[in-house]
């Protein structure tokens, strides 16, 4: 079965490897396609230097913790519009402004109003808070209409049928919008170093790198910019796991 899953992967990634060598050999010219060898050994280069890691700590914190603001006010916001309809038509507009308005836009608007190190936070947050309050709001309101039946035949409090049946209803739409969230996270978190320039970071980085016309060192930080999003994939795959499980041992208080 392991093999079924891992030689596929193994194959494609092989065959995209060769296509960029050919293709940087066709285009002869490192400064535009520089070949695959001379990005792995830049980014041998890179791990070597200890100014990296801080680099790489600087962008992860700052993507975890917007990550983990945007589902505090997801978690608020939705769960306000999915038992209030009242709530979900004042909140629509502002989300769609949100979800329509061009990354770059927030971006330079957010430095006119914030330091260079919390632009990419504030415009992580504002640009995933509509995915992850969308799907918590949706999957409360697509909660078993039978179950809810019930709580009202037993007189459950309004406590109670939420956080036994409403919110349970929804933790697979907010695991899906989460899901989601976080891979626009890490784009957006490193979008906002490249144009806000913090002091570290791996956008900022990457920015320098541009500048000094050093193609390798752009290819060789954008690969760890997405092992750094497929390692926060794989947390947030173990703390969903345990969210699940602390909410299926929520007790019943009537």
């Amino acid at each position: 079965m392991i093999n079924r899953r891992v030689l596929p992967a193994l194959l494609s990634t092989a065959v995209l490897l060769v296509l960029w060598a050919l293709t940087s050999v066709a285009v002869g010219s490192p400064f535009i396609l520089p070949p695959p060898w001379k990005v792995a050994q830049d980014l041998m280069s890179l791990m070597g230097s200890p100014h990296f890691y801080s680099q790489m700590l600087a962008t992860f914190g700052r993507g975890i913790l917007a990550f983990l603001l945007s589902a505090i006010l997801s978690a608020i916001l939705g769960c306000a519009a999915g038992v209030s309809e009242r709530a979900e038509s004042a909140l629509t507009p502002w989300l769609t402004t949100v979800k329509s308005t061009p990354v770059v836009s927030i971006i330079l608007i957010a430095l006119l109003w914030f330091g260079s190190s919390f632009v990419p936070v504030f415009v992580s947050i504002l640009m995933t808070l509509p995915i992850m309050t969308e799907s918590i709001s949706r999957g409360i309101r697509e909660a078993d209409p039978k179950l809810l039946e019930m709580a009202r035949i037993y007189r459950l409090s309004r406590k109670v049928t939420l956080t036994r049946i409403q919110i349970p209803s929804a933790v697979p739409f907010f695991l899906s919008g989460a899901g989601s969230a976080l891979g626009l996270t890490w784009k957006v978190v490193v979008a906002g170093e490249i144009l806000g320039l913090p002091r570290t970071g791996i956008g900022t980085a990457i920015q320098t790198a541009r500048v000094q016309l050093e193609s390798a060192r752009v290819l060789s930080l954008t690969l760890m910019a997405i092992l750094l999003s497929v390692a926060s994939e794989r947390l947030f795959v173990f703390l969903a796991r345990a969210f699940r499980s602390a909410i299926q041992e929520i007790p019943v208080d009537h």
